[in-house]
């Protein structure tokens, strides 16, 4: 772990906490479409998603969505605050598809090491 925090490889350390512990919380994975797609445009939102709290993940993909983002609320009421916040007040969103978690089978924010 030393010589992978040497060479600058690690990031950040990070805890996983236990949600059964913790209590419920409502996993939210949300794929958006922005109506342009030019780099500014694409960072722009990116920007303003990944400020979110609530915001765990967030990818840029090709093709399909432009962005696919994992978010963590404590209830329906909460998420959709974060939806009118994030997806309604932005002119540039043309579509938003959430899809709601049951269950959560398996987590490693483990990266491959070769």
């Amino acid at each position: 772990m030393e010589k992978l925090r040497a060479a600058g490889i690690i990031q950040r350390e990070i805890a996983v906490l236990d949600p059964i512990i913790l209590g419920p919380v409502l996993i939210v994975v949300i794929e958006i479409s922005l109506d342009r797609q030019t780099a500014e445009d694409l960072d722009t939102f990116e920007a303003y998603v990944c400020a979110e709290p609530a915001v765990t993940q967030c990818y840029r993909l090709s093709p399909g969505p432009a962005f696919l983002i994992v978010a963590e609320v404590l209830d329906m009421a909460n998420y959709d605050e974060l939806a009118r916040q994030l997806f309604k007040a932005s002119s540039n969103v043309r579509n938003v598809r959430t899809f709601f978690s049951t269950f959560r089978a398996k987590f490693e924010p483990n990266a491959l090491i070769t």
